[in-house]
């Protein structure tokens, strides 16, 4: 599961749930799908600029970590990340549908409709596991 938070000018927060994500070795930047018309809050205040943070959690155990960082460039997905947010909603529905919980449960969390494409420069990295640790900034040596 992976999930955003934005906010608007006045601080006020606005969150989602992505519809895929990669990070580029190359440039060190991360590509985060969202849905427009499943997140358009969340997905309006996403402007160059702006900061972002971004939650990814493995719903099995739900081992998680938060990634903070800035918006470079937030633009409609192109035919190659439409492809990759049709494969990871179908994944997850995959998954989430074997831990048990239902389609219709998931069909107002998930979306691969009206995708956009955040650019994002990661600046922090948080352990956000429930438990003791949870909220530890996270250094390249702790991460490994």
């Amino acid at each position: 599961m992976i999930l955003f938070a934005t906010r608007d000018e006045a601080g006020r927060p606005m969150i989602g749930r992505g519809s895929g994500v990669r990070f580029d070795r190359q440039s060190r930047h991360i590509h985060f799908l969202a849905s427009r018309c499943q997140w358009p809050k969340a997905v309006g205040e996403a402007l160059a600029g702006r900061p972002i943070a971004t939650t990814y959690v493995r719903a099995d155990d739900y081992k998680a970590c938060q990634i903070k960082g800035r918006i470079l460039e937030a633009e409609p997905a192109s035919a190659a990340w439409q492809a990759l947010g049709q494969a990871y909603v179908a994944e997850q529905l995959s998954r989430m549908l074997a831990l048990g919980v239902t389609q219709m449960q998931l069909s107002s969390t998930l979306s691969d409709q009206e995708l956009v494409c955040l650019t994002i420069e990661p600046r922090e990295i948080f352990e956000q596991t429930p438990g003791p640790g949870a909220g530890r900034r996270l250094t390249p040596e702790a991460a490994a």
